[in-house]
């Protein structure tokens, strides 16, 4: 058998048992889910614009035509079992076989697993890659233009935070909850397994209580 390593093993258990979550589901459930996660899909598409406008055009020259990608290193992709969800329900689920394959075999290269030939497998990236910029990204874009980019990009950050920062009921650790009460378990689920997340949670809960 090939050992595909560590990482690769917890990304391809959690990324097959969210496939087979999802296909388990009624067309009238998966339904639901999108119009639950609609709000997101909409800062998603706010924050690809953004990027297209501002980092697109310096991210493609300096890096991935290059090969240097170094946004996309080695291992050092964080996936919540929310982004599995999503980039099934608003991806192609012929795209989610595609990402399994390429867990099953071992990354030999020094970028992330998920990075392929013509750019990201994944059709609505992981919210932890979407949202990163290299320093130098940001110091170029920051300084070559007005204050129009870094007034954007600061209410991006703000609008992160109320789905993905548990300091009050959020769309990822919905989802997660969504799947727990049907017996679906990963190890990407980190609103029910993080220390730090957690911790946030219960300061949430003793405040109102």
């Amino acid at each position: 058998m090939i050992e595909i390593g560590k990482y690769n093993s917890l990304h391809l258990q959690s990324v097959k048992t969210t496939f087979q979550a999802l296909r388990s589901l009624k067309i009238s459930e998966l339904e639901e889910l999108k119009k639950l996660i609609a709000p997101y899909i909409k800062f998603r598409e706010d924050l690809k614009e953004f990027t297209k406008t501002y980092f697109l055009e310096f991210c493609r020259e300096k890096c991935f035509k290059t090969s240097k990608s170094l946004c996309c290193g080695y291992e050092s992709i964080i996936v919540f079992f929310a982004d599995e969800v999503i980039n099934y329900l608003f991806g192609n689920p012929k795209d989610f076989e595609i990402i399994i394959e390429k867990l099953s075999i071992p990354n030999n290269t020094n970028h992330c697993v998920y990075l392929g030939e013509n750019g990201c497998l994944w059709t609505v990236r992981p919210i932890s890659c979407a949202m990163f910029f290299c320093e130098e990204a940001k110091n170029w874009v920051f300084s070559s233009f007005s204050e129009e980019p870094l007034k954007k990009w600061n209410y991006l950050q703000k609008m992160e935070k109320t789905f993905t920062w548990p300091d009050k009921p959020i769309l990822f650790d919905e989802l997660e909850e969504y799947f727990i009460k049907r017996g679906v378990w990963t190890s990407h689920m980190y609103f029910h397994k993080s220390p730090g997340l957690l911790k946030i949670k219960q300061e949430r809960w003793q405040k109102n209580r």
